[in-house]
């Protein structure tokens, strides 16, 4: 099994066992959201279109995502849809990686989950993906985090077969959100109504029309299911590796634990990190802070850090 494989399979396995966990789903987000960053780097390896230093900044993991989904775009990998797709879940990352509460849906969650399997061509993953979908909890409230994409490889019959069911399985869970009653169908007339009654007594007043607000745009699927991070966030506490052994450079864990996998990122004397607000924990003898660099986030030993902007 490849590291992507592993990552998405762990991704749909936190979306079963999340329930009404919002941290697990949010875990399982940054399963799938790693897994895509991994296919893309592996893909833009092989681009002839790469520049020198592109491809440096993807071997030595200081690429940024706004970054890396402009050359998936310009190399084919993405479509400028998929790409705004997943900037906009990489947002919402960031902002759960900086201890920010996560408030999407396990079916959003596994709906991004799909979305990333296909781009990344692991049709054999589809029986995971459906049973994830298939567990997920409803509620009066969800949405899919965006339209399912398939990857530019011309599907099997089976596949192509398997994509039709699920919108089909998806389209009927969408009619059973609706309510039936007709003391509901008469709220929804009133409020129609209203709103129309309103527009009449808008265009009245008004001779000219007003430019278009914010607050009058259509929310997009994302926004329905997924709060995005505030933008007054303060500015992210910096921090340089010291203290490295002599003959090989350091790594990210993804637990406290110095037995914990690795992130693929290395870490170099010097470099800069951005420390995550997320309180330091101690384990095995060593306190352990958690920090941000080259898109990867993780665990790092606190005496391997100096603090500061200097």
């Amino acid at each position: 099994m490849t590291r992507i494989e592993e990552k998405v399979r762990r991704g749909f396995e936190l979306v079963r066992r999340a329930g009404d966990d919002s941290d697990l789903l949010g875990a399982a987000l940054l399963a799938f959201h790693s897994a895509l960053s991994d296919y893309l780097d592996a893909e833009l390896r092989r681009s002839p279109s790469l520049s020198d230093a592109e491809r440096k900044a993807i071997d030595e993991g200081t690429i940024t995502w706004a970054t890396r989904a402009m050359l998936a775009q310009r190399a084919g990998l993405l479509t400028e849809k998929q790409r705004e797709r997943v900037l906009e879940i990489n947002r919402v990352r960031t902002g759960f990686a900086h201890g920010e509460g996560f408030t999407g849906t396990a079916r959003s969650v596994a709906a991004y989950g799909e979305f990333v399997a296909e781009l990344c061509g692991l049709t054999s993953s589809g029986v995971e993906r459906d049973t994830a979908a298939r567990r997920a909890p409803t509620g009066a409230h969800h949405a899919a985090v965006g339209p399912t994409t398939t990857t530019a490889t011309r599907p099997s019959a089976a596949t192509v077969s398997g994509l039709r069911a699920r919108a089909a399985e998806r389209k009927a869970r969408r009619a059973e959100l609706i309510p039936e009653s007709g003391s509901f169908r008469i709220a929804l007339a009133a409020v129609a109504l209203l709103f129309l009654i309103t527009l009449a007594v808008i265009s009245m007043r008004q001779l000219t029309p007003a430019p278009p607000s914010i607050a009058s745009a259509p929310p997009t699927r994302l926004s329905a299911s997924i709060a995005l991070p505030p933008t007054n966030t303060p500015a992210p506490q910096k921090a340089r590796i010291v203290n490295l052994p002599p003959g090989g450079p350091g790594w990210l864990r993804t637990m406290p634990s110095f037995r914990a996998p690795t992130q693929p990122i290395p870490l170099s004397e010097g470099l800069e990190v951005t420390l995550l607000d997320r309180d330091p924990v101690d384990a095995e003898g060593t306190r352990w802070r958690f920090v941000s660099v080259g898109g990867y986030d993780g665990w790092c030993p606190e005496h391997n850090l100096a603090l500061g902007n200097g």
